[in-house]
Parts: structure tokens; C-alpha cells; sequence
């Protein structure tokens, strides 16, 4: 049947700090659609979950869209295939990082503090990992992304256990980290598994990557980013990936971006990643990119390196010429 809807509704599922969500644009679009709400890691309910999910398709079907999801770049209006199966799992429950980004979604709209949100307690989710598999719903060659806060720093064998879960169900990985902190782990996926590692840089310099990051961490992230590029040289299916998020203002000029390439291409790395930081990208998303931002990705374009951009400012990037 042809209706609009999201990819992210009818297959994706996020484990957040204390709830089941069908995406994680929650901060920009104050997301109330839940799966499963207070969740606390225990028995991961289908039929509450597929309730959920059903309600929430009928509506899409019927030309109702849910109010939190009006506007959101994902919806489009095509034929849909409405298998229950999951092929995306992004983990998100755990807070804790050593990074404090200005633009941390963690840090700009939660009203806990960047101490409690280190110290804060959250579910294992290697257990509902376990639990989604003997339920038979989870599709063949899922996608896992572990995301939010910072996987390297979860507690002792959290990490191991869910990159074993991974190759148990031949599932992609995609590890978001900041690369302040090696890990032998990912060292070992990325030598033999489908692997993506993203690492957000955002900056050439010593002095803006304080200014973004809020830490003293420069030379060892890009000293890991060498030894995890080395890593991966073996395995065609894993890749590192640096990722480049303008934020106006501080990183949209031409001398930061000319050193971020320099040190790319130091480094050996030959995939970036560009994005815009999403709460200035959300409030001016419908205006022309001002002259610095052009000039930043115009420069990263010609750079000869290998570009994606990040999903919800894709055409908005891809229309700078």
C-alpha cells in the first residue's frame, strides 16, 4: 500500500536512557512517540511493541501524522514493505562521556547535569539484545549503531558483549565514538568484522577542538584515529570515517577546515563525514547557506577525499555548488 511514513517507524528501534523509540530526533522535534515508555531493561514486551508500532502506521495510513513527527525530513509517501522485522538498533541508554561537545544533545536539552549524566544508572542492554533474537524479529544483517554516551568508556565488558551480540546475529556495525580512548574491541571488528566507526573531529586545530569539545584530548583522539585507520587496512568491509560538523561561527571558515584535510590526509584517512549541527540547522535549514559555509564545504568537496553527509542535511549539503 502507498502512504506516507518513515523507514524509522516501521523498522527501527532505539533503546534511549529510559524508554523504546522509533527514531532519535527527539531533541529537535520533542518526540512523543514511544514503543515502550519507562522501560527498564527487563522483557522486552512484542506485543506492546507491535501494538505500538501498528497504531502509530494506521495513523500515517488514515493522513494523520503524528504531531511530533510533522515537518520531520524522513516522512515520504511511497510503497511501503510493512514486515515487523527490525533492521536497524541504535543504542543510546547510556550517558556517560568524557567529551562534553557544545553541541551534545545530552548536554543542550536535558535538565540533568553533566556530572549526573556520568554517573546516572541505566539498563544493560545486552540481555534485550539477547531477548529481540529469541523472539525472532530481529532481520537478518540488522544494522547495530552504538551510539550515546561514549561506548569505550561503558562499564567492563558491557562493550565486548554487545560486539559479540553483533557477529552472533551477523548484524552491520556502525560505532559512533569520540576517540579520546582506544579500544582494543573495536580494534578487533574493525581487523574482522562489517564495521563502520565514526569519529567526530570537527576541527583541524589544537585550540577550536578545545573550544568544541570542552576537553584536552587533541593529539591522542588523532593518534587513535591513525592506529584505528590502520586497523581497519585489512578488512574491506570495515571503514573509519572522521565526521565534520559545521557549527556557524566557530568551524565554517576556511583556515580550520584547510587543517582538518591536512591532518585527514596525515592520518590516512580517506572518508568524511559532513553534518551541521542540528539545533542552528533545524532554525535555518530554509535559508541560503551563508558565505562561510559554502566555503567550508566547497573546500572539503574538492578536497579529493571520499564525502557523505549525515542523513537529515543531505540535500541541503549536497545543494552547495
Amino acid at each position: 500500500m502507498k502512504f506516507k511514513c518513515c523507514d524509522y517507524l516501521l523498522n527501527e528501534i532505539v533503546f534511549a536512557q529510559s524508554s523504546v523509540i522509533p527514531c532519535c530526533c527527539s531533541p529537535v522535534h520533542n518526540y512523543q512517540t514511544h514503543f515502550l515508555s519507562d522501560f527498564n531493561g527487563k522483557e522486552f514486551s512484542i506485543e506492546e511493541y507491535l501494538s505500538k508500532r501498528d497504531h502509530y502506521i494506521n495513523e500515517f495510513k488514515s493522513g494523520k501524522i503524528p504531531t511530533s513527527c510533522t515537518g520531520c525530513y524522513k516522512i515520504q509517501e511511497k510503497e511501503w514493505d510493512e514486515s515487523y522485522l527490525i533492521n536497524r538498533i541504535i543504542i543510546t541508554n547510556r550517558t556517560k562521556c568524557s567529551c562534553n561537545c557544545i553541541y551534545c544533545s545530552l548536554v543542550t536539552t536535558s535538565n540533568q547535569s553533566k556530572q549526573e549524566l556520568n554517573t546516572r544508572q541505566t539498563y544493560d542492554i545486552v540481555p534485550v539484545l539477547y531477548d529481540l533474537y529469541s523472539k525472532n524479529i530481529i532481520q537478518e544483517g540488522c544494522i547495530i549503531t552504538i551510539a550515546g554516551g561514549e561506548c569505550t568508556e561503558y562499564p567492563k565488558g558491557e562493550l565486548e558483549y554487545i560486539l559479540y551480540m553483533a557477529a552472533f546475529l551477523n548484524c552491520k556495525l556502525e560505532i559512533l565514538s569520540s576517540g579520546m580512548f582506544y579500544s582494543n574491541s573495536i580494534k578487533r571488528v574493525l581487523n574482522a568484522s562489517s564495521c563502520v566507526l565514526k569519529i567526530s573531529v570537527d576541527s583541524g586545530q589544537k585550540n577550536t577542538f578545545e573550544q568544541i569539545k570542552r576537553v584536552k584530548a587533541y593529539r591522542q583522539t588523532w593518534k587513535n584515529i591513525k592506529q584505528y585507520i590502520q586497523d581497519s587496512s585489512k578488512n574491506n568491509n570495515s571503514l573509519v570515517l572522521i565526521k565534520y560538523i559545521i557549527i556557524p561561527g566557530i568551524n565554517d571558515n576556511l583556515t580550520e577546515v584547510k587543517f582538518f584535510i591536512d591532518k585527514c590526509k596525515r592520518v590516512g584517512c580517506k572518508n568524511i563525514e559532513l553534518a551541521v549541527e542540528y539545533l542552528w540547522f533545524y532554525k535555518n535549514k530554509n535559508n541560503k547557506p551563508s558565505d562561510s559555509i559554502k566555503e567550508t564545504v566547497l573546500y572539503i568537496k574538492k578536497s579529493g577525499l571520499l564525502i557523505s553527509y549525515e542523513s537529515q542535511c543531505e540535500e541541503y549539503l549536497n545543494s552547495i555548488s
